[in-house]
């Protein structure tokens, strides 16, 4: 099947997310992404999250987080501090449709690999640079990860509890959001291309993807001259309206009442009726003016009960309910496998990493699919295939770059990370719960 982005090649110069999620999602529907690494640096994602906790062996080609944003593409490494493998490089890019990076502009600029220099070697490229806030204006040189992008962008300003600092994510939420724009914004630059026959420059800002996310803030002060209180779960008009705890460890369900009649379906569904004639809860405006009291009321009533089953009960009324799923419900969850939303891929032998799942795509297409072909690649996987095929370099050319070491298949120098037991994990609170059988549980998922 053809899929429809079949013929389509970009060089991508990625780290960690912003890029390599977006070229991930394009790859998946056919476009040809040829990552470019470097043995002498790794990617930081080929540092961490190791298969079975362990930095035996090759441990960069067994990074779990790394094959969730690398799937269906080629791996070259190249030293560009290099001459010959920077003319490489720019060989490449003369062959390809676009050039994708989320560096500073200055290591851009030093490499001579700005947008300008670019047109020379192929006028029509088009080429996508995601920045932490972009090429333009005083902060454009600055560096960025996700949690320093999420504060300049205003979303952890509004993000926290009543009366509390402002919270950050646990995953940098700023690369995934810019992530998706990129994805769209290539499309839409390889559109204009074919109809007009012009490249053109991209610059992506991952602060202003968040940014873009909350006009409300905005515009309240625009229009009322007011700046937004954080207020965690809370929502202003409606009560009850948060997360409440469940049976178990770490089990919780978010529920949201905004009509009378949602409230009597869950006075009925928690068994509470006396709450029905409760003064503080007699109305909208009543529960809204007495939150604190209704959450702690129902906080207790919730306790006691199984959040699936629970939000099954509520949503049966018609009362807004979902059980806040942990990453090994994610795995089970029936809704998610009855959309196929996890794809089993294969790996190279040499990791002997078994086959996993791995998520797809949000979105499905009835006539070209797209889906995970192939893993991650092993670092340098395909340095010959790449040089040879679409370069045409001879055996001794390549040659010559592995015995200089300006190619290769690991980092220059070896030195694991230190991973922490799973045990001393749990111990210290940095994880919820450990299962010795999830290796097990996995092939049932498979199965």
């Amino acid at each position: 099947m053809s899929l429809p982005l079949s013929g389509i090649r970009i060089v991508e110069m990625g780290q960690l997310i912003a890029i390599p999620h977006a070229t991930k999602l394009l790859a998946d529907m056919g476009a040809q992404i040829i990552r470019i690494e470097t043995c002498a640096r790794l990617d930081n994602y080929r540092m961490q999250s190791f298969y079975g906790n362990s930095v035996e062996g090759n441990f960069w080609d067994r990074a779990a987080n790394f094959y969730e944003q690398n799937r269906n593409k080629m791996s070259l490494t190249l030293d560009l501090t290099d001459e010959t493998c920077l003319g490489v490089l720019k060989d490449l890019i003369s062959v390809s449709d676009v050039f994708a990076e989320n560096y500073t502009p200055r290591v851009m600029r030093n490499f001579g690999l700005e947008y300008e220099d670019l047109r020379k070697i192929r006028p029509d490229i088009v080429m996508v640079s995601s920045t932490g806030y972009g090429h333009v204006g005083p902060w454009s040189d600055f560096g960025a990860i996700g949690f320093t992008t999420e504060a300049a962008s205003g979303l952890a300003s509004l993000t926290g509890y009543r009366d509390g600092p402002p919270k950050l994510p646990e995953i940098p939420y700023a690369d995934y959001s810019a992530a998706e724009h990129t994805a769209f914004a290539i499309m839409a630059a390889l559109v204009h291309r074919a109809n007009t026959g012009e490249g053109q420059f991209i610059d992506v800002s991952q602060s202003e993807t968040l940014t873009s996310t909350i006009p409300e803030a905005m515009l309240d002060f625009t229009v009322n001259g007011r700046t937004q209180q954080r207020i965690g779960n809370e929502h202003p008009s409606i009560s009850p309206h948060g997360c409440y705890p469940c049976e178990g460890v770490d089990s919780w369900i978010a529920i949201s009442v905004e009509t009378d009649e949602q409230w009597r379906s869950l006075c009925h569904v928690m068994g509470k009726d006396e709450w029905l004639s409760e003064g503080a809860f007699k109305d909208a405006a009543a529960r809204v003016k007495h939150r604190t009291l209704l959450d702690a009321a129902l906080s207790s009533a919730t306790s006691h009960r199984d959040a699936h089953q629970l939000m099954g009960q509520l949503q049966e009324v018609g009362v807004p309910a979902g059980a806040v799923l942990n990453g090994k419900q994610l795995l089970f969850d029936p809704q998610l496998k009855a959309r196929g939303f996890y794809e089993t891929v294969e790996h190279d032998d040499t990791t002997g990493m078994p086959p996993l799942p791995y998520s797809s795509r949000p979105w499905k297409f009835s006539r070209t699919p797209g889906g995970a072909r192939t893993a991650a690649p092993t670092m340098g996987k395909h340095n010959r295939y790449v040089l040879a095929e679409h370069l045409g370099m001879s055996d001794d050319a390549i040659g010559l770059l592995e015995e200089s070491g300006s190619i290769g298949t690991g980092p220059t120098t070896v030195r694991p990370p230190r991973v922490v037991p799973l045990e001393e994990q749990l111990r210290r609170g940095l994880i919820v719960s450990h299962e010795e059988d999830y290796k097990q549980q996995l092939r049932s998922h498979n199965d």
